[in-house]
């Protein structure tokens, strides 16, 4: 049973807006780069900056850092799966819109595409489609006296 979750979850993440690629995937490729959002800007985005975790999902990991510049990294770790991507990030109509960087020459997975969340407080909320769980936002470490 465990497995079978498992193995539905990690169907789930990788089938998250995979675009179906035409022979020429370069293409498609730079296109996504002229249209990626531009650096996030204003208040809003600035609370959104810094590090989530993924929380409800057993036996995976998985992290998202939001940057100043509009960058994003993003780890998943489940099984014997290791993926650890970025692109670029933007806050839209009141919700964060990852557009991930194709993956690298050799890849064992597919390309993940764009992935919007909501904003849930201080948490992000993937679609549906990934599954369960909820990106809950780290809290800064008290200073030491």
């Amino acid at each position: 049973m465990a497995i079978f979750a498992m193995n539905n979850l990690l169907a789930s993440v990788l089938a998250v807006a995979s675009p179906q690629l035409p022979e020429n995937s370069e293409d498609v490729w730079e296109k996504m780069a002229q249209t990626a959002p531009a650096e996030p800007d204003g208040e809003a985005s600035q609370k959104l900056l810094g590090r989530y975790y993924l929380r409800g999902v057993m036996e995976t990991a998985s992290g998202l850092q939001l940057s100043e510049d509009g960058s994003f990294q993003w780890y998943l770790s489940v099984g014997a799966l290791d993926i650890l991507t970025g692109g670029r990030w933007s806050l839209q109509d009141g919700k964060v819109t990852l557009v991930y960087d194709p993956p690298a020459e050799g890849a064992r997975y597919d390309p993940l595409g764009t992935v919007v969340m909501k904003i849930d407080g201080d948490n992000l909320v993937p679609p549906a489609n990934m599954g369960r769980g909820i990106y809950v936002k780290a809290q800064p470490r008290p200073e030491s006296e």
